[in-house]
């Protein structure tokens, strides 16, 4: 700690770390998750249509495959217990594509990434992407879902059938209309064995529960970069044709 302390610099300034060996001990955990990342300064992701969008986080447009970086012996441990299966194993965060749904948004006029709230940055961040362990799945993300009773007000569904496909979703298709459901992970030999627990030791298919209450979507794209967005919670897929006022305005 005391070593960190005295490289962390000036607050608001990117940190240059702390030089670490082979075989050495960087930390300890518990019962709780773990985030680690590489990042290859000299790499910029091309999946950003704006890299500058992330400067609240200035790593994470330079985050690379961490495996190759591991000793063969340890990699091949962390890769089995690696949940994804699928190329890339490491996942994949950049998935804009210009001019089309896929990828990251924000709520016009929030201040990109870093929002306009330090503590709830990710109010106005909306992410339509691949599911990260089975990216034959579709996910909606949002930094804020009406009635969600998390602490963060923070949700992410799958997208029923994905239909048509985000990366495909332009301008010239109008209105798109999504059914959005939870979803649990199933055995790709056994698609009844289905949970909410993960195992690393097979593929996983992302699916939505049976449940299919969640709600329904409206998104358009009014221009390249700027998109239509409204949630519709408890509402079925017959039970919505077009916007209302409360209907919002993303950008990128």
């Amino acid at each position: 700690m005391a070593e960190w302390e005295a490289t962390q610099g000036e607050t608001n300034t990117r940190w240059n770390g702390i030089s670490i060996k082979s075989g050495q001990v960087v930390g300890r955990i518990g019962g709780q998750t773990l985030d680690f990342g590489v990042y290859d300064y000299e790499i910029v992701l091309d999946g950003f249509i704006f890299p500058e969008h992330y400067d609240r986080e200035p790593w994470k447009i330079h985050t690379v495959d961490p495996f190759p970086y591991f000793p063969v012996d340890v990699r091949e441990v962390l890769l089995q217990k690696n949940l994804r299966k699928i190329e890339p194993v490491a996942g994949k965060i950049d998935h804009d594509i210009d001019g089309k749904l896929t990828g990251n948004w924000f709520e016009v006029d929030t201040n990109w990434y870093a929002g306009k709230d330090t503590d709830r940055y990710f109010d106005g961040h909306l992410a339509i992407v691949p599911n990260h362990i089975d990216p034959t799945a579709w996910m909606f993300s949002t930094g804020h879902w009406t009635g969600e009773e998390t602490s963060s007000g923070a949700a992410n569904f799958i997208i029923v059938g994905a239909e048509p496909n985000p990366k495909n979703v332009g301008i010239n298709e109008g209105i798109v209309k999504y059914e959005l459901a939870e979803y649990w992970y199933c055995l790709v030999d056994d698609i009844d064995d289905c949970s909410k627990s993960q195992t690393p030791a097979k593929q996983l298919l992302a699916r939505p529960t049976p449940q299919n209450d969640i709600g329904i979507v409206l998104v358009q794209m009014i221009e390249d970069r700027l998109l239509k967005v409204e949630a519709f919670p408890g509402k079925k897929i017959t039970e919505v044709e077009s916007f209302t006022s409360a209907a919002k305005l993303y950008e990128r």
